[in-house]
């Protein structure tokens, strides 16, 4: 018999007894178990054999033998969770406990960490909620922008450290007009299949990325050898090779729309693969053919544990989107705080008739101030916020508003995107300064989809958004390339003009973005500090842009060096 099959007949005799010592006939707990006399018996011994219970049989039919319980339900499905989440059976692990936050939370705890499995350095990362799009090109997420690129390649890579453009599955590239780009492929490229990248994957990926805002210059892509690949441009752009590595230029197989469920579970050439990624747990496993450094670290596995802030020491209440932590409680500890190059804030849609009004937008700036939201929220909430002044920490664009009347206003929808521990307590703190004034805000959730391409009707949407290194690039492809502000804030700014101005070099990072926040169409509201927590024994372990940690770069140190 199973071992599974074998706890329930135990939980049905536990139950039957009221997980009570007592004395019963063999007949007596065969009728309990709907079974024979012969098979009662063998469930007995196998119990016994196991240390679940002591069986102390009397000879002589009809006698009362002495039933004695040594392991509780509790613990007894504990040990087979564990069990099954050895096996990778997470759903059957989470099943079997019923969604108990009491018995998931040591469970889970037990997961997280580094740890060796099989001479494997596995690390587990809690996180609070499931990842089920790894699709780049799509909307995604500050997570899964990180995630993407450990999984995909794209042409060229941006070098966070070093704030420069380096090669990827193109060790060069050449300029050889204003309007046409040579790129170099690397030789023998396998994607996480085995099967080997061609020149229809690229040229399949750019195609593809001609309906978005940035992109929508690349006028085609041919082949010139084997290894190498023409970009043809309709406008010159120095930033091409910047661009192409955009998360969003993430190469991908030619036949993807072809396999199914390729958005959570894709196939790319990065240094992890994805091996699970369900509502429980995202595993990505080192690939041993990634054409570059094979990944130190040979698994990550990311457990979603929602409801469970309070055991894993994360605040769900205001920092458990900012905070990756390796190991809840380790002994050593190392933590990195940087503040976030990004914001918090509030956008103006033009589509709305209220926000078309120059002197309701100015008068929101005034009522809406970092400081005002802040007051309305708990201390535990905004302590790792600073009141934003401008995207960027070092950008002051907001500038002191005249006191004037409040408009007559009945209402405003506020629109954010689901799944966001902060977005409700911004959105009560925002209702909290407007009710004084006769305005009711009215909140509207959405998936991050259509938030980021503006679905649906809203007078103000609540985001935020983080920047990498690469300022210069990373602003203007935000304001000028994200369809949520494309939609809100056309035609009343002209984006597509700015948008070749700065192609040309003609428009700059701090003032497109000076000019979006001073006619009052953004409301910056805070800056983040992004917090990474991880044990002693974790190295090169450093915070990102993301909020992350390069994971391939990342190794554990032995407990007794």
């Amino acid at each position: 018999m199973s071992h599974n099959r074998l706890l329930q007949q135990y939980s049905r005799l536990h139950r039957g007894c009221s997980g009570q010592d007592c004395e019963a006939t063999l007949q007596q707990l065969a009728d309990l178990l709907c079974c024979t006399r012969r098979h009662m018996r063998s469930l007995l011994s196998q119990m016994q054999r196991l240390g679940w219970l002591e069986w102390s049989a009397r000879s002589g039919r009809g006698s009362r033998s002495g039933l004695r319980f040594l392991r509780g339900m509790a613990e007894l499905q504990r040990q087979q969770a564990e069990q099954l989440l050895e096996q990778g059976r997470v759903e059957q692990a989470v099943e079997l406990l019923g969604d108990d936050p009491r018995q998931l939370a040591p469970l889970l705890l037990s997961r997280l960490g580094h740890r060796w499995s099989q001479d494997r350095q596995v690390l587990g990362v809690p996180y609070y909620r499931p990842m089920p799009n790894l699709m780049p090109g799509t909307p995604l997420r500050r997570s899964e922008r990180h995630l993407v690129s450990q999984i995909f390649n794209g042409l060229t890579r941006l070098n966070e450290e070093k704030g420069e453009v380096e090669g990827d599955l193109a060790h060069r590239w050449e300029q050889h007009s204003e309007r046409e780009w040579h790129f170099h492929l690397r030789p023998r490229v396998r994607w996480h299949d085995g099967r080997e990248l061609s020149l229809d994957d690229i040229a399949s990926t750019l195609e593809r990325l001609r309906t978005q805002p940035l992109f929508s210059h690349l006028a085609g892509v041919r082949r010139l050898s084997p290894r190498c690949v023409v970009v043809q441009l309709s406008e010159p752009d120095p930033w091409l090779p910047r661009l192409l590595a955009d998360p969003a230029a993430l190469i991908l197989p030619a036949d993807r729309d072809a396999r199914p469920g390729f958005a959570s579970l894709p196939v790319g050439t990065g240094p992890y693969r994805v091996a699970i990624n369900d509502a429980h747990r995202l595993s990505l496993q080192a690939f041993d053919d990634y054409f570059g450094h094979r990944a130190l670290l040979d698994q990550v596995d990311i457990w979603m544990v929602p409801k469970l802030g309070d055991q894993l020491e994360l605040d769900v209440q205001g920092a458990c989107d900012l905070t990756v932590e390796i190991n809840p409680r380790p002994a050593l500890e190392q933590t990195e705080m940087s503040l976030e190059a990004g914001v918090y804030f509030l956008l103006c849609d033009n589509r709305s008739p209220a926000m078309r009004d120059d002197a309701v937008r100015q008068w929101l700036a005034q009522a809406l101030t970092p400081l005002a939201i802040m007051q309305q929220t708990a201390p535990a909430a905004r302590q790792f916020w600073v009141a934003a002044a401008g995207l960027l920490p070092r950008w002051h664009h907001s500038r002191p508003q005249t006191p004037s009347p409040a408009p007559k206003l009945p209402s405003l929808r506020l629109a954010y995107y689901e799944q966001h521990p902060e977005y409700r307590l911004i959105a009560e703190a925002i209702a909290q300064c407007l009710a004084p004034h006769g305005i009711c805000v009215e909140c509207r959730t959405c998936s991050y989809q259509d938030w980021e391409c503006g679905e649906g009707e809203a007078d103000l949407w609540l985001g935020t958004v983080n920047f990498n290194c690469d300022i210069d690039y990373a602003v203007p492809a935000w304001l000028l390339g994200t369809p949520l502000l494309r939609r809100s804030l056309e035609p009343a700014l002209p984006l597509q003009a700015w948008l070749q101005g700065w192609r040309r070099g003609e428009e700059q990072a701090s003032g497109l973005s000076a000019q979006v926040v001073r006619r009052h169409w953004m409301l910056p509201l805070f800056h983040n500090w992004l917090r990474l927590k991880g044990p002693g024994q974790v190295e090169d372990f450093r915070l990102n842009s993301m909020g992350w940690f390069d994971f391939k770069s990342v190794w554990l140190r032995p407990a007794d060096i």
